[in-house]
């Protein structure tokens, strides 16, 4: 899960982080205590709630990490756009970003100190067995986010002219290894984990501003940072210039769809709700993955920021060693890849169960929000079956999808 500059900030004296527990006798040492309390803090997310008509991110919010491809720090931020603009991503000057920014409003300040304390207190009153300690604990906690919500950004005017990559199928580039890549005008890779999570959150619009090579960070493999911080954050209604809101709507797929390569496939079958299913079979190269099955229907089964965004990428430590050789990648991969190794995980243990599969989901509603018109949802009406499927094979199915026969109707309420 996500280490924040929060949890990760240094007391002053060497004593305070090293000896000073107590109180919480069931830790070793402050870090430790300071680790629990940001898990405790993530376990208690309050997630956006969906609603009819379009929304965006209530303020800016920077990413920052290294680049799978590129190996090098690669920023990103997210920024609040108008009804109908949909997500879309511009490149920004060297130095544009604060790598240091976090979703906290800067009209609530505290110095290191502080903030462990309060870290402190708040994982104190959680633990607790004491029913009016944990309510004391949420209440803090709801202090937090409505100070953190307190100010809505309006979204800005840009120059007409600069060069905008729409996240659309359109834009897709077919013939790709690992990761999803969008040209057009300048390129953007391996920006699934991101459009995944702005999916399924229900960010139908924004600006995303890149700094960099045009890579979006890893991060840690999965897309658990970005659906925390877009939780901290918060939603607000995305409006038109008049000031108006818009439907959001999503297309439903009248009829079945299936691409095939091989003994991979996609189809799509129709129905009255949203389904995703994937199968994935690696037996013949690692007995740790073997085969798996997942299916997630969003509106009835747990919500994604738990069930599907903490699985990370995976894949075989010999496949691996390949790319890095032929310099396909270039970054670390203890802290942002599920490495198999044979019949073992060579960095165990796992988030969730079946995270393979799971993780092919994320990959999988990343990919399909590239179907959505400006504005709208992407992730179609219908069961979506995918069996040894990858990014190739998912730009050749959206690509299908977007020549079928469909309708536009009210988009699912996922989080509510």
């Amino acid at each position: 899960m996500r280490r924040s500059t929060v949890a990760g900030a240094s007391a002053t004296g060497g004593d305070r982080r090293g000896s000073d527990v107590a109180g919480y006798v069931n830790f070793e040492s402050r870090d430790a205590v300071r680790e629990a309390a940001q898990l405790a803090m993530e376990l208690d997310t309050t997630i956006p709630t969906n609603e009819t008509y379009q929304q965006t991110v209530r303020r800016s919010i920077t990413f920052a990490g290294i680049g799978l491809q590129s190996g090098e720090v690669e920023l990103v931020r997210v920024r609040p756009a108008r009804a109908g603009e949909g997500r879309y991503f511009v490149q920004v000057p060297k130095g544009t970003l604060d790598a240091s920014a976090t979703e906290r409003s800067k009209d609530v300040q505290y110095t290191e100190e502080e903030e462990e304390d309060l870290l402190l207190e708040k994982v104190r009153m959680a633990l607790s067995n004491d029913e009016e300690e944990k309510a004391k604990a949420r209440e803090l906690a709801a202090k937090d986010r409505a100070a953190a919500n307190a100010q809505i950004e309006t979204p800005e005017s840009y120059d007409s002219g600069e060069v905008r990559v729409h996240a659309s199928y359109e834009n897709v580039v077919e013939d790709v290894r690992l990761r999803s890549e969008l040209k057009a005008g300048f390129t953007v890779l391996g920006a699934e984990h991101l459009l995944s999570a702005l999916e399924a959150m229900g960010i139908d619009n924004c600006r995303i501003e890149l700094e960099g090579s045009g890579e979006v960070p890893i991060m840690d493999g999965s897309a658990s940072t970005y659906a925390y911080d877009f939780s901290c954050v918060g939603l607000a209604p995305s409006l038109s210039a008049d000031g108006a809101q818009a439907p959001r709507m999503a297309w439903k797929i009248k009829e079945n769809v299936m691409v095939q390569e091989g003994d991979a496939f996609m189809m799509l079958n129709v129905d009255d709700a949203c389904k995703l299913t994937y199968g994935i079979d690696f037996s013949y190269k690692s007995t740790a993955i073997g085969k798996q099955w997942e299916s997630w229907t969003p509106v009835e089964d747990a919500p994604y920021v738990f069930h599907i965004s903490p699985a990370r990428t995976f894949g075989t430590i010999n496949d691996f060693t390949a790319y890095y050789r032929a310099g396909y990648i270039r970054a670390g991969l203890e802290e942002c890849v599920l490495v198999a190794n044979g019949e073992e995980y060579w960095n165990a243990p796992l988030r969730v169960s079946n995270e393979p599969a799971r993780h092919k989901i994320l990959d999988l509603i990343g990919d399909l929000s590239l179907l959505a018109e400006p504005g709208m949802s992407g992730v179609p009406v219908g069961h979506v079956v995918a069996y040894k499927a990858g990014h190739k094979l998912h730009a050749k199915f959206i690509k299908a999808l977007a020549a079928a026969a469909k309708e536009q109707v009210p988009a699912e309420l996922w989080n509510q």
